[in-house]
């Protein structure tokens, strides 16, 4: 258990990272943004997610709703780099009004 919290604190302060840059940056700033680039991370969120999900298997019942939380942060972080690359405020703040939303375990 205590593997899987550290890693899904991997993925909060990734998903907080997204959105306090998103408030702090245009996005054709956010955009400019490239070492590393939103991709990258939600790329590297995604994979973290996976892994909890692996271990989540071995776990139990709380373990899968870390897993479930931090699949669902990572997919929204992907719709928001994705919103990001294609310069679409509209899809970048309905993503970042939705993981702003989310409850943090």
């Amino acid at each position: 258990m205590d593997d899987t919290k550290a890693l899904y604190q991997i993925v909060f302060q990734t998903a907080n990272r997204f959105l306090r840059q998103a408030k702090l940056f245009s996005i054709e700033e956010l955009n400019e943004h490239n070492e590393p680039t939103y991709e990258e991370l939600a790329v590297f969120a995604r994979k973290i997610a996976a892994i909890i999900g692996q271990l989540a298997n071995l776990g139990g019942c709380d373990e899968t709703r870390i897993a479930l939380n931090a699949r669902q942060a990572a997919l929204l972080m992907e719709t928001m780099a994705e919103a990001i690359k294609d310069q679409n405020s509209e899809a970048l703040d309905d993503a970042a009004s939705k993981l702003e939303a989310m409850t943090f375990i």
